[in-house]
């Protein structure tokens, strides 16, 4: 999603104008929340993974209808979230005795449309925390295990 605001922020740079990335990551999820979906897709693997670094992002089914702001950062986000399900399946989690998701940091706790498509692809219960990092996710599935 940064790299998705740096992208737009130096966009208008060179039409001249400049507006503050806060103002910009807002005004993209505002827009997004307008949208309850898109037929747009995003491979959101810009920068490759580290199992196939080759993987870069792409965008499929682009239309004349689904290019507003709110469509492709709707989504982004969703290519975001699929990433993530297609490396450790909600499936997979449960078989291995998971029972909730901890979400944590400013990407989640920030944005109501990446956490809004969590929701509808991890079936999972999923907890918030503001304040938590990856050893935190760690910890607590290992003190859910016990």
């Amino acid at each position: 999603m940064s790299s998705f605001v740096e992208m737009l922020k130096q966009w208008m740079h060179e039409f001249g104008v400049e507006v503050p990335e806060t103002i910009i990551y807002c005004q993209t999820i505002n827009s997004a929340l307008n949208v309850d979906q898109t037929d747009l897709g995003v491979q959101a693997t810009i920068f490759g993974e580290r199992h196939l670094p080759g993987q870069l992002g792409s965008i499929t089914n682009i239309s004349p209808s689904n290019l507003s702001l709110g469509q492709v950062t709707r989504a982004l986000c969703r290519g975001i979230i699929e990433n993530l399900q297609t490396m450790l399946p909600c499936q997979r989690l449960v078989e291995s005795g998971v029972r909730r998701i901890v979400g944590s940091g400013s990407a989640l706790t920030r944005n109501q449309v990446l956490r809004q498509e969590l929701e509808k692809i991890f079936t999972l219960p999923i907890v918030y925390k503001e304040t938590a990092d990856s050893a935190v996710g760690v910890a607590l599935v290992m003190i859910d295990r016990k």
